[in-house]
């Protein structure tokens, strides 16, 4: 999830349930031994590893939160988006045929997939040209994204849950206590807001979920896009703004969200969304990640790094987000 202040070090899996995962895709993917490595473990446990011709990454998310015709959904998107002309990185298939495993590690289910490495440079920020036109590319990709989004029809029995289906929007008092006034507020404005908010094909559909500059790459002016395990069916404009949230607070914020859209229409120009209605969408963003990392972590017993992130967060969601008209 792109945000300057949420790459906070998360614990490292246990060496025991390391093996049983590098048995899985030495089995299951002909990993070559003793080449797995941790990436991350936030939402997923995200590991890489080699097989003898190329570079997999494996994301292993737990039944608890993920359903297998959801996540077989999102295999299906992403076929579909890639015969649409997008890039993506494809899931590669087990030795079984199948593009989903579901493996037992412990106790638990994991619904594993395995990804091509997605080719290109990850964005860093630079002159002020070179922001606006990473930016309107972006837009270009989004815009496509959306399109194809529009005429997308999922197979039968596979389904990708809506944003309101979301664990952390329909069951948010089981992960945020009532003394987060500040918080419950704005939760209750936001879906207020949403409630009433204008629905139609045009502008609401199946949408990537978290695209931003950790969850592409660039090469020869194209953005390779991976990480769908947010996609889910939402307004358009929330992708949009997911892209520009964490860029609020810089002074050239505008010209960003010029650009952005600008490479946007270049796709669809019949649904732009309003300065208005994209603050909205921050807003709701900003939301989401607080709400992320109580589910996460909790409220009790946290590091002083996690307690200066929450207050962090409240502070920045008292004070309200705005974007430069």
């Amino acid at each position: 999830m792109e945000d300057s202040t949420d790459f906070l070090l998360m614990p490292m899996p246990d060496t025991d349930r390391m093996e049983q995962i590098g048995l899985v895709a030495t089995s299951l993917w002909q990993a070559v031994p003793d080449s797995i490595r941790h990436v991350s473990d936030s939402a997923n446990l995200v590991l890489t590893f080699n097989t003898p011709d190329k570079k997999i990454f494996l994301r292993l998310a737990s039944e608890r939160d993920r359903r297998l015709e959801q996540v077989e959904a999102e295999m299906d998107f992403l076929s579909y988006l890639h015969k649409g002309g997008v890039s993506v990185s494809l899931p590669v298939h087990s030795v079984n045929g199948r593009t989903v495993e579901i493996i037992r590690i412990e106790d638990e289910l994991l619904l594993a997939c395995a990804f091509r490495e997605a080719e290109g440079d990850q964005f860093i920020f630079g002159d002020d040209d070179a922001n606006e036109k990473e930016f309107r590319l972006r837009g270009q990709t989004l815009g496509r994204i959306h399109a194809l989004s529009r005429d997308y029809v999922p197979p039968q029995g596979k389904r990708r849950f809506q944003w309101n289906e979301d664990d952390l929007l329909c069951n948010t008092e089981r992960y945020l206590p009532r003394s987060e006034s500040v918080v419950w507020m704005e939760y209750d404005q936001l879906m207020s807001w949403l409630r009433y908010f204008p629905k139609s094909s045009a502008s609401f559909g199946l949408i990537h979920g978290d695209f931003g500059p950790t969850n592409y790459r660039r090469k020869d002016g194209q953005l390779s896009v991976f990480d769908f395990d947010d996609s889910c069916y939402h307004w358009f404009a929330y992708d949009i703004a997911i892209t520009i949230y964490p860029h609020g607070w810089r002074r050239e914020v505008k010209a960003l969200t010029d650009s952005l859209l600008a490479g946007y229409s270049e796709q669809i120009n019949d649904a732009l969304p309003t300065t208005e209605d994209l603050t909205g969408f921050c807003r709701l963003r900003q939301l989401y990640m607080f709400l992320s990392y109580a589910k996460r972590w909790g409220f009790t017993n946290l590091s002083d790094e996690q307690q200066r992130w929450f207050a962090q967060k409240r502070e920045n969601i008292a004070r309200g987000y705005n974007l430069p008209v």
